[in-house]
């Protein structure tokens, strides 16, 4: 396992701003090992991308994690902090509108398809002087060419589908017994009959609330979480094997089974960053 660090903790750079310089603008940020932008919200949307390493998006919903390669979606006015433990490079594109208007009042993790890659580490760069330069500056002056790709580039972000990273939490006095436990123990195999002997309520009752606040039943947010942690695991340089027999696996199969039906790749591509 990874020893703890201290936390460093970051001010959001945009915090210059009560309005954006334009319709549309990008940031850069290197956060370090452990590094952590604190909670924070605006008016705007943004659509953060992890150009690299694994980020960690907290809300009053839930946790989220972006991979390599991977956005996510963040409405205006939703507070959130941004944390990664592995170290990590992310483009930020701050919009004035919302270009997905399918899931504009959730935080959502966003599958990143190559092309639109591309556009936001290109159009990230038209940025990178002005700010270095004058950063409250609002006079920012590109090219019909720039401006074409950053069109393109809000195209492309408006057609970017869903992918299943978010883990809802609720603060509520049944559920929460039951979910710091998981946290703590993910690997823990208690069912709802079980969770219901313990704390004195129907395995019916809990299986209600779990659809009711989370959204989801009991055993697909134990799934989820799962999946939180192999990801977290694998992205800390862990081996699979490792990885699978901490969450509870005892069969190395089963876990690249279940990683590869929710991620859509092996572990070992998922470590290779394939």
């Amino acid at each position: 396992m990874q020893q703890q660090k201290p936390w460093q903790q970051f001010q959001p750079r945009l915090g210059i701003y009560k309005h954006l310089p334009m319709p549309v603008y990008m940031k850069a940020k290197d956060l370090p090992q452990y590094g952590e932008v604190v909670l924070h919200s605006h008016d705007w949307e943004q659509l953060i991308f992890a150009l690299s390493g694994l980020l960690e998006v907290t809300s009053s919903k839930g946790q989220h994690l972006i991979p390599s390669g991977q956005a996510i979606w963040i409405p205006a006015n939703h507070s959130h902090s941004i944390a990664t433990v592995t170290g990590a490079k992310l483009r930020s594109v701050h919009l004035e509108k919302n270009p997905i208007r399918q899931f504009v009042q959730q935080i959502t993790v966003l599958k990143v398809d190559p092309l639109t890659r591309l556009l936001i580490a290109k159009a990230s760069d038209f940025f990178t002087d002005h700010d270095a330069k004058s950063p409250r500056s609002k006079a920012l002056a590109f090219s019909q060419q720039q401006l074409r790709l950053l069109d393109v580039l809000i195209d492309q972000i408006g057609g970017l589908q869903t992918q299943s990273l978010s883990l809802p939490l609720a603060d509520d006095r049944l559920l929460l017994p039951i979910l710091q436990a998981l946290q703590q123990r993910p690997e823990r195999k208690t069912t709802l009959v079980q969770w219901g002997e313990i704390l004195g309520a129907s395995s019916k009752t809990i299986a209600r609330r779990f659809e009711a606040k989370l959204g989801m039943s009991y055993s697909r947010w134990r799934e989820r979480l799962i999946l939180h942690r192999a990801i977290q695991g694998l992205s800390e340089n862990r081996s699979v094997t490792d990885v699978a027999l901490s969450l509870g696996y005892e069969s190395l199969p089963a876990f690249i089974h279940m990683f590869k039906k929710q991620m859509g790749i092996t572990p070992g591509k998922f470590i290779s960053g394939e």
